[in-house]
């Protein structure tokens, strides 16, 4: 499959809208001001590409069930292009894929380095985190850390003044996590699914 094909409009725009919500050919032809048999069109090639899934509901568009399009899985499309060596790779995509992926596109790419191994260093207690999130609203960006332990709180700040404090550790509590934006927000690990309380404008337990 030639995937640089479906990386152009509105296919990649279909793409986009069914990777944030599972949607309807009327959904999508709303969000995209055009015509339902157009996106059907659009869908069909998409489906003969095996990146779709189908979803019948018991709600109803038109008198007929409605059918919800989603990611039949979730991709990562590489485009490198350096001196000497220049690539074009498709990859299934893991959680580690995607927790580098949030990094390189959240933080500064001279931070970079700085931001991955500090989150690395993090794993290495995850048991005893409840969430992780990019902070990125000030031009040093943070990690907030959703702990109660102090003797990781310890190890950790002691481990970023290794790293020349190009990122901040940031530990709160589970309940500080809404007086923080969401807009600035971007999880790292939220197994609970924390921010998406907030999104949905629910106060978080003390």
């Amino acid at each position: 499959m030639d995937f640089d094909l479906f990386l152009t409009s509105p296919r990649w725009e279909i793409l986009q809208i069914i990777a944030a919500k599972p949607s309807s050919p009327i959904e999508i032809a709303e969000k995209l001001k055009t015509t339902v048999s157009y996106v059907s069109q659009q869908l069909k090639l998409l489906d003969a590409a095996n990146l779709l899934t189908k979803e019948k509901t018991g709600a109803s568009e038109k008198g007929k069930p409605r059918t919800l399009f989603g990611l039949s899985n979730e991709l990562l499309y590489v485009t490198a292009l350096t001196r000497k060596f220049s690539e074009k790779k498709l990859f299934y995509i893991s959680d580690y894929h995607k927790s580098i992926l949030k990094i390189w596109f959240n933080i500064d790419s001279s931070v970079h380095y700085y931001a991955e191994r500090l989150f690395w260093k993090l794993e290495e207690d995850i048991d005893e985190i409840e969430a992780i999130y990019i902070e990125n609203s000030s031009p040093i960006p943070k990690l907030l850390i959703i702990s109660e332990s102090k003797k990781l709180k310890l190890k950790i700040e002691a481990y970023t003044k290794l790293l020349n404090n190009k990122v901040e550790p940031i530990f709160i509590l589970k309940n500080q996590l809404k007086k923080y934006s969401i807009d600035f927000l971007t999880p790292l690990h939220d197994p609970q699914k924390f921010l998406e309380e907030l999104k949905g404008g629910n106060e978080l337990n003390d």
